[in-house]
């Protein structure tokens, strides 16, 4: 008897803890759901409402473009970063030939800007000369390169690419000739391989921190996304950069945009590529012709430049026209030439991929056939 009222009062115990707990269970989830005195309801109906799951509120991973209100959507990134093939869009079209002459030219600058003669180019080189119509093949990827190189970097402004010449040296023996090949200066021409306007290294050096002086002060002040810096730099040139009518000195490079703040067409798309190369935008120097309304066409140049996963072109010199008297430009001239598709500059501008007579046709990239939206 006493062994069945001592499990009797075990089991009587168990219970009433049971219902104890379920008692408190059930209260705390009244209060909670009352209460939510954490914020834990009012945070999911909010995330319900964006359009936000749980899991990308709390780990960082979209699952889907969410919403904010009527007009707020989430920002995702705009561009990628620029690239070494958008950046040097020229060398990408070159022969495994060419492009070892061009990596030499740009390994060589600073013979070039000491004025050395002889540089070596590959001596793989001599491979090509040995095969039929060999010199001329090499002559030919020679300029190929050179072309490439001074269409990719305006930052080597004070290089005259007449100045340049291609040297062979044959060296013949029992076996048959073997070809080396050198860069040299056009002795004809001057005893260095820079543009008239510079007699010196000293002098080209000061010219290279005048430039970086004034393009650190215009990159500093372009900020935003990459459609806001495109526009600014657009925007510098047209304000601070005249066009030259009087063959001045340094006009078709960004010397003369940047620091003399006078030039011709080149001048102005140079110093756009430059820019926005510093900026990590991809961008293209164009080399073409153009008709004005006048009906008078001439070699003109002016800028591809990629936003939004499309290309656009851009000619700021065309932006900027010589007004006469007190007349201002209207945001109708200012940027009728920014950022447009092939409908709008097949009108008036024909590219042409041959940077110098009788050299490479290189291609351009396939512009979008709207204007920027």
């Amino acid at each position: 008897m006493k062994k069945d009222n001592k499990n009797k009062s075990g089991c009587l115990i168990f219970l009433m803890i049971f219902i104890i707990i379920l008692i408190l269970s059930m209260v705390g989830i009244m209060f909670l759901y009352t209460k939510d005195p954490i914020g834990f309801q009012e945070n999911l109906n909010k995330w319900s409402e964006q359009g936000l799951s749980f899991i990308e509120q709390n780990t960082g991973i979209t699952l889907r473009e969410g919403k904010t209100n009527e007009n707020d959507y989430i920002e995702f990134p705009e561009e990628e970063k620029l690239t070494e093939a958008q950046k040097y869009y020229y060398y990408q079209q070159l022969s495994d030939t060419s492009k070892k002459i061009y990596l030499t030219i740009e390994k060589n600058v600073d013979k070039l800007t000491n004025g050395e003669d002889n540089i070596p180019l590959p001596s793989s080189l001599n491979d090509v000369a040995n095969s039929e119509n060999g010199k001329e093949l090499v002559a030919e990827e020679f300029q190929k390169a050179w072309d490439a190189f001074v269409m990719d970097r305006s930052e080597y402004f004070y290089l005259d690419s007449s100045k340049v010449c291609l040297v062979t040296k044959v060296i013949t023996n029992k076996k048959g000739s073997t070809y080396e090949f050198y860069i040299s200066k056009d002795k004809e021409k001057g005893q260095n391989y820079f543009t008239n306007e510079f007699s010196s290294k000293e002098e080209v050096e000061a010219a290279i921190k005048q430039v970086e002086e004034v393009k650190n002060e215009i990159i500093q002040n372009a900020t935003g996304n990459n459609y806001d810096k495109i526009k600014y730099i657009h925007d510098w040139i047209i304000d601070n950069v005249e066009y030259d009518t009087s063959n001045g000195n340094n006009t078709a490079d960004i010397y003369g945009c940047l620091v003399n703040k006078k030039v011709v067409c080149e001048g102005y798309a140079r110093a756009f590529k430059y820019l926005m190369d510093e900026l990590e935008i991809p961008c293209v120097l164009v080399s073409g012709t153009a008709t004005d309304e006048n009906g008078k066409s001439e070699r003109h140049a002016w800028n591809y430049v990629y936003i939004k996963n499309n290309w656009y072109a851009i000619d700021t010199t065309w932006d900027d026209p010589i007004i006469i008297g007190n007349g201002k430009i209207d945001d109708k001239i200012r940027y009728k030439y920014f950022l447009k598709g092939s409908n709008t500059m097949k009108l008036d501008h024909i590219t042409s991929g041959q940077i110098t007579q009788d050299g490479y046709n290189f291609t351009y990239p396939e512009l979008s056939e709207e204007d920027i939206q």
